[in-house]
């Protein structure tokens, strides 16, 4: 049999190598390590000895894993494969020193048919998904057909993150009911997607019950899990799913749960947020990226009205859910009005739980080449120049930009306590500084706390293991 050894440098448990995992294992070996330099993975590459080293990676944790496989690759002969975003949307990184394949888009069926193919010792440069460099040249071949039935893959190998500890909050567990999204809002790479994969199958596919409800009872009586977070881009987008889930959900699970949803969905049935809150939703997470009716719709394609998003509020809080509300600042043509009209829906809503980001353009993304036309962004961006965190500052050229990353460190306190708001506008006039970012940590982990239901000294220790560039940058 052969052997995929996964590495990150973040102790979090990824679904997509869980899934991945339990594909493998069915004939082969799969393992993973968390570490921040090539030596902290010297250990397990000697003792494991893996035939496959792999990464799943986004565009900005691209560069980590590119360091890293180049020094192990050189140490000790071995495969190296990447999958996740970044190769499935930048697959020039095939040509990068140090990459073997690439997996492009869903990674289940490529990567067991590669190892298959390494344990036979048969050539694998056909197989759909995957580009793979060899000294013969590069084989890039296109992706296979969408599997239609998502029941047909086995539950997340949940073991896969046995390594991480007791130092890892694992009372609150990602599930997954769907795949795809609908929408086409201009900051995903959700249309991305559906252009790589157009004539290859249904895009928005959705698991049956009695499987879903199968993995929460595993993870439920293997897992000690507490709380389950529904991490689909939009839970539930079929009402009619939805509904005999959730009653399901309650007989035989009566987990409390988290989900992401859409306002506009949840504004079109006065019982929506009733159901969830039956059968036992704890907080709610939907989109409002910004207050500006205007950019949210001309520029972000969100197609998602002020009246939805007030109404899909009022039933949250007439249903006693709190809600988190996800935001963006430094988006191409926001003034800094726009930034403070976002702020100031987030006080009229009574957001409980307000998260905001710095907008990250990400190449190659419709709201990225809007920038870039616009002249906010130089045309050869590339995704080397991603910012670390999308936390910290803004790369696009706007006349308010400063101001901006000011008010982005302000934007929960603001919300939170709206009397601030008057200090707010003083403060964000000074040069962005350590004691802002440090202020903003310590806003953002006590929101974070909260809207997860985490554990305070674990996720204390994670905060600090995984995000010390807000302070070092």
């Amino acid at each position: 049999m052969a052997k995929l050894l996964f590495l990150q440098n973040l102790e979090y448990e990824f679904l997509g190598p869980m899934y991945i995992s339990s594909m493998v294992k069915v004939r082969h070996e799969c393992s993973l390590a968390v570490g921040s330099a090539a030596g902290d993975f010297a250990s397990v590459m000697e003792t494991f000895k893996p035939d496959v080293v792999a990464f799943s990676i986004m565009t900005g944790s691209h560069r980590w894993s590119l360091n890293i496989a180049r020094v192990l690759k050189a140490k000790y002969n071995v495969l190296t494969l990447f999958g996740g975003a970044h190769p499935t949307f930048f697959p020039e990184f095939i040509d990068e020193e140090g990459v073997d394949v690439i997996c492009r888009g869903e990674g289940e069926d490529a990567t067991l048919d590669l190892l298959d193919a390494l344990d036979a010792g048969k050539d694998f440069s056909g197989i759909g998904n995957l580009y793979v460099k060899q000294k013969s040249g590069i084989t890039r071949n296109p992706v296979r057909t969408l599997n239609k039935e998502l029941d047909v893959y086995p539950f997340p190998d949940r073991e896969l993150y046995k390594e991480l500890g007791p130092g890892t909050d694992r009372s609150v567990r990602n599930i997954i009911t769907s795949r795809g999204c609908m929408f086409h809002c201009s900051f995903c790479f959700e249309d991305s997607i559906r252009e790589l994969y157009k004539d290859k199958g249904q895009h928005v596919r959705v698991r049956s019950i009695g499987k879903v409800i199968e993995e929460l009872r595993e993870l439920k009586e293997k897992h000690g899990v507490r709380t389950v977070y529904f991490c689909d881009d939009v839970f539930g987008i079929n009402r009619k799913w939805l509904y005999e889930f959730l009653d399901v959900y309650k007989k035989e699970i009566g987990l409390d749960f988290l989900c992401l949803v859409r306002a506009d969905i949840m504004c079109s049935d006065e019982n929506y947020a009733v159901k969830l809150k039956e059968a036992g939703c704890k907080s709610v997470f939907f989109g409002i990226e910004s207050g500006s009716e205007r950019l949210r719709n001309s520029v972000l394609n969100k197609n998602l009205k002020d009246k939805d998003i007030y109404g899909a509020a009022r039933m949250l809080h007439k249903a006693g859910l709190p809600f988190r509300t996800y935001n963006i600042v430094g988006l191409p043509d926001e003034t800094l009005e726009d930034a403070f009209n976002t702020v100031k829906m987030n006080i009229a809503i009574k957001a409980d739980y307000p998260w905001c980001s710095i907008f990250s353009p990400y190449p190659r993304t419709a709201l990225t080449l809007y920038a870039q036309q616009k002249g906010y962004l130089s045309r050869d961006f590339s995704p080397d120049a991603i910012s670390g965190s999308f936390f910290i500052d803004s790369q696009l050229k706007l006349p308010d930009i400063r101001r901006i990353e000011n008010l982005h460190k302000f934007f929960q306190t603001a919300v939170l306590a709206p009397w601030t708001l008057p200090l707010v506008r003083m403060l964000i006039k000074l040069p962005p500084n350590l004691m802002f970012r440090l202020w903003f940590g310590i806003i953002y982990f006590y929101v974070f706390l909260k809207s997860e239901k985490r554990s305070f000294f674990k996720t204390l220790g994670f905060a600090l293991r995984s995000y010390r560039h807000l302070l070092e940058k």
